[in-house]
């Protein structure tokens, strides 16, 4: 009786603990969806799934699948909203309008309003991880490595930060962790209910985001393998290869159903069925850079797309991919044209929690100390590693997000390994225990600058700036921190650089706008130019200062800070003469005006930009743009080659050179 009494103690505890880091993870990804603002990408997410319920348009924002995005909005269809002003499906939008009518929509209809529940609908990917993730490592595992897995996902910044996101990473890491156990459940003990578990496994992956397709080589590879390795005596290997082969193929044509299930059942990305199909290679050249086209994965995409294998909308998302090409990567201070293959290692050594870092080589070494759980390791290192090994050849480094689905899976490898040495060294429970409490203090010392965070064996959160920049460190994030410095200091004139759209930085917070980045370009309204001197506190994020941004705001740096909000947002005080930032403005008042075409005033901009920075590529760029509307086509052909002459030295100034070299093209 005293044996059943203890046990049933025992039980009791077990469960209450798990049930707690659940639901410290649920508080965590509330906390962040509610005190942090709308990100860079959110806005367009947003709009497109509200298109997507609205009419099946899925011509807006097709470079990303809908399953998040459909869920994330699904809460707002209870209730009427200002809309864009087009009727719905009736064309292919734009990047230009889904940018830029997804922040007028929020900041039509109310940020917090809109973007707070379409977070939490968001979160129950989140959710659905750690569920997953706990009663995977239950069945593979145990029930202590399941415990310990969840306690180390619950308090994992990077999970938690893009966790309540409207944005596609967790959606991908939630369906490709799903998938691979959904296989291993079904090569453990086959049965109908299994495959089509894993069939639907393999529908939601794809609806998930693009780089889904990085997965299903590797569950091929992975089922040939279990295959082999760990055959049965049933069947002879020829049949069980086949048998493999067939029920893998099963899966995914069912799972390419459940993706056109997403899409309506229809190919055509608008509903008209009278709209022409979109071109692969024209949408190539106009979304990013031409040259792409003639690649191999743009000649595979045109066949793909000929074939009809995938809906339309489908196909330009993977042309979308493909027309990005590369992007300038910022390390250590330092500004790189393209990616580097060594980003993403030391960008998961930074980013990661310190209790994953300790105890993962535990789980890598398992193999070697336990064969008994190898078959189950294959199923978690060779999709995780290999995941990670594509990542390193990408040219697109821009934030650990885009290697995040590997977590899931590491998380449970470090688990078991971390279990395992208990059994072996009692002591080590202690350290582990400690481990696992450090880790939770991490996370709460953190919030909610999840997505700024840096472990401390790189000083932290409020350096990850100096190592990184992007999505690593500021997204826009912070503007509601911001705003209550400026409550609590009782700030009256402000000034703001920050990583957020024009369309909505009115909308959320009280200062007056400087210039910030390219994304000026954006704004579908004429704002007015800044005087070349201003007075009062200045916020600058990091983003907007170099190696990342240009010497804009040079002048502003060099004074000392008054503080450092959310590890990404300076605080000036005093009186700046910013004569770049002001002639940057009247460059992008120029091609804002351009939009209305006010043709002379825009060229009267460019040229007041010209002479108030005549050094600066940007402001080159925007009167050549303007001169060509008015047919100058020599003097534009001059100031094309200007802007492409001061922009090579800088790596800053990358995207500049492209879009001029794009533009002289056309005028040869």
């Amino acid at each position: 009786m005293s044996n059943y009494k203890s046990y049933s103690l025992s039980q009791r505890l077990y469960v209450v603990i798990a049930l707690f880091l659940f639901a410290a993870f649920i508080f965590q990804l509330w906390f962040h969806a509610v005190r942090t603002s709308v990100t860079i990408d959110e806005p367009v997410h947003i709009l497109a799934g509200h298109r997507h319920w609205q009419c099946g348009d899925f011509g807006i924002n097709p470079e990303h699948p809908p399953l998040l995005k459909l869920l994330a909005t699904s809460p707002l269809n209870f209730s009427s909203f200002v809309e864009p002003n087009w009727d719905c499906g009736s064309k292919i939008t734009s990047k230009f309008d889904s940018f830029s009518y997804g922040n007028s929509f929020l900041a039509d209809n109310g940020a917090d309003r809109v973007v707070i529940r379409t977070r939490l609908a968001a979160a129950v990917m989140s959710l659905l991880l750690a569920l997953i993730v706990f009663f995977a490592t239950l069945r593979m595992f145990g029930r202590w490595e399941a415990l310990v897995s969840l306690a180390l996902l619950a308090f994992e910044p990077n999970l938690i930060a893009h966790g309540s996101l409207v944005t596609t990473d967790m959606a991908l890491t939630v369906t490709a962790f799903a998938a691979v156990y959904a296989v291993y459940r079904f090569r453990t003990k086959s049965s109908w209910s299994s495959f089509l578990i894993a069939a639907v496994a393999f529908g939601l992956l794809l609806a998930a985001k693009h780089s889904a397709v990085v997965f299903f080589p590797i569950l091929l590879v992975l089922t040939l393998v279990d295959t082999s390795v760990f055959r049965s005596a049933t069947f002879h290997f020829s049949k069980q290869i086949f048998l493999s082969l067939a029920a893998f193929a099963g899966m995914f044509l069912i799972g390419l159903i459940i993706l056109w299930a997403f899409y309506g059942f229809r190919y055509r990305a608008i509903p008209n069925a009278n709209a022409e199909t979109v071109s692969v290679a024209s949408y190539i050249k106009e979304n990013g850079r031409p040259e792409m086209v003639q690649s191999l994965p743009a000649k595979m995409t045109q066949a793909i797309g000929r074939f009809k294998v995938f809906p339309e909308s489908y196909v330009l998302g993977i042309a979308d991919v493909i027309a990005a090409g590369s992007r300038n990567s910022f390390i250590f201070g330092r500004n790189y044209a393209t990616g580097q293959w060594w980003y993403f290692p030391l960008a998961f050594i930074v980013k990661s929690s310190i209790a994953l870092l300790v105890l993962l080589p535990l789980g890598l070494l398992l193999p070697f100390f336990n064969p008994s759980k190898r078959r189950e390791l294959l199923f978690l290192l060779l999709p995780s590693l290999t995941f990670f090994a594509v990542a390193l050849t990408s040219k697109l480094n821009i934030g650990i997000r885009h290697v995040l689905p590997i977590y899931a899976f590491l998380i449970v490898v470090a688990a078991a390994g971390a279990v395992w040495l208990c059994s072996k060294l009692p002591v080590f429970r202690y350290l582990l225990i400690a481990l696992l409490v450090f880790h939770a203090f991490a996370a709460f010392r953190t919030a909610p600058s999840y997505l700024a965070f840096a472990n401390d064996f790189w000083g932290g959160t409020n350096n990850t700036h100096r190592i990184f920049s992007d999505s690593n460190v500021d997204t826009g994030q912070s503007i509601k921190l911001v705003n209550e410095y400026i409550q609590r200091e009782k700030i009256s004139n402000c000034w703001m650089a920050a990583f957020v759209h024009p369309q909505l930085i009115g909308a959320i917070q009280p200062c007056h706008a400087l210039p910030s980045g390219l994304r000026n370009f954006l704004s579908r309204n004429v704002t007015d130019p800044i005087p070349a001197i201003i007075e009062g506190t200045v916020f600058v994020s990091v983003n907007e200062l170099p190696p990342r941004g240009g010497d804009e705001y040079v002048p502003i740096a060099q004074s000392t800070p008054i503080a450092f909000i959310g590890g990404n947002t300076w605080v000036y005080r005093g009186r700046f003469e910013i004569p770049l930032a002001s002639a940057i403005s009247h460059s992008y008042r120029a091609g804002q005006l351009l939009r209305f075409n006010r043709i002379d005033e825009a060229v009267q901009e460019g040229r007041t930009a010209t002479e108030l920075a005549p050094g600066d590529p940007r402001t080159h760029l925007s009167l050549a743009m303007a001169l060509v509307r008015t047919g100058q086509r020599d003097e534009a052909r001059r100031e094309l080659e200007k802007t492409i002459e001061l922009s090579r030295p800088s790596a800053v100034f990358r995207n500049v050179e492209v879009r001029a070299q794009l533009e002289l093209d056309r005028l040869k």
